[in-house]
């Protein structure tokens, strides 16, 4: 019986000595692996080193500005005009053709007026007859064989005469149409023997040398822009050239809803080049004075702010406040918050206020993308 004891105790013994051998081997096995796969520890200084950003830098430069302002303006005839005759009639002369150079007091058209030159002929005889009857009557004025009211009433049958000799004169030229100004004259879309009616468009005659260019103006260069004042002015049509004209009128009220004026210059015109309705970009320069400018690519605006990174003396980043001007061609001006020659950033913002920076030129940028 105590046998039987002693071999009852000694086996929950041994059981819990093989898990304790388990886990020690378990535990060695990790501990081998950490060491094994685990990457190697860096430095403390290495790890904590941030290499600084590289940026593009360029300098404030102080540059010429052309005060230029651009506006879109449409080109107007000097002259235009749309022919009508007063009367309704049948056409007997046509004497023109399409987009003809045509002079002031030129016949352009003859309406029948055969029945006007009769009546003219036979009222300008008895015009002639009056006219030898006073003449009898004056040789004897100072005889005194004739009153005075005698003679008085000669000259008024004369002066009767006369007036119906005007008014027939005026019917026969209701008939024809003459060119009322130097011109082109437009298609032709009339033929002899058509009949015509009062009111009729019949010809449109151009007056293009010179041109008109209407054009509007921001109220900011409202008290810039002068009558004398020249423009350049360029049309899609001619890409290569430039049409030089001068302000002659500026609209004495600004618009209240666009904010702009009104202003016309005149362009010579002299090859008819530009024609009635063309779009043109017209250019103003007001002078040049000395600015300040960055490239756009330099402003880093936030809310109403505009922002500029500087790098100082010593290599790091500033960020500062700056009040911009005008805008033109990808530059800005600067009317404070910089000086000229000073560095700043163009490309490359991620760059912290305080933070060191590796500066680059964009000669340097191009310079590696070609070697790489």
């Amino acid at each position: 019986m105590p046998a039987e004891n002693s071999t009852h105790t000694s086996q929950p013994k041994r059981t819990f000595g093989g898990v304790v051998s388990a886990i020690v081997c378990l535990g060695l096995i990790a501990l081998a692996a950490y060491f094994i796969f685990a990457p190697a520890a860096e430095p403390e200084a290495a790890q904590d080193a941030t290499p600084p950003p590289p940026v593009i830098t360029t300098q404030v430069e102080e540059v010429l500005w052309n005060d230029t302002v651009n506006a879109l303006g449409t080109v107007r005839a000097n002259e235009q005009a749309m022919l009508a005759p007063k009367i309704t009639e049948r056409v007997t002369a046509v004497n023109f053709e399409s987009g003809q150079h045509v002079k002031k007091g030129e016949l352009l058209v003859q309406l029948n007026d055969a029945e006007q030159q009769a009546e003219l002929e036979e009222i300008q005889a008895g015009l002639d007859e009056r006219s030898r009857q006073l003449e009898r009557v004056r040789s004897v004025e100072n005889s005194g064989a004739l009153s005075r009211s005698v003679i008085d009433e000669e000259v008024s049958r004369f002066n009767m005469a006369k007036a119906q000799v005007d008014l027939a004169q005026a019917r026969v030229e209701d008939r024809r149409i003459y060119a009322p100004f130097d011109g082109v004259v437009g298609l032709r879309n009339i033929s002899p023997g058509e009949l015509v009616e009062a009111g009729d468009d019949l010809i449109e005659i151009i007056d293009l040398t010179p041109v008109k260019v209407d054009f509007t103006i921001p109220e900011r260069h409202f008290a810039q822009l002068k009558p004398g004042q020249t423009i350049s002015a360029r049309a899609e049509a001619y890409p290569d050239r430039s049409f030089i004209g001068e302000v002659r009128f500026v609209s004495p009220r600004i618009d209240p809803i666009s904010r702009a004026a009104q202003a016309r210059a005149f362009v010579l015109n002299e090859d008819f080049a530009l024609r009635p309705g063309m779009l043109l970009l017209v250019e103003l320069n007001f002078g040049s004075t000395q600015v300040l400018t960055v490239p756009e690519s330099a402003l880093s605006p936030i809310g109403d702010q505009q922002f500029i990174y500087r790098v100082n003396a010593e290599g790091l980043a500033e960020r500062v406040p700056v009040k911009i001007g005008r805008r033109q061609k990808g530059i800005a001006e600067i009317l404070e918050g910089l000086e000229v020659g000073e560095t700043i950033v163009t490309h490359g913002h991620r760059a912290r206020p305080g933070q060191p920076v590796s500066t680059l030129t964009e000669e340097q940028v191009f310079t590696r993308s070609s070697d790489s």
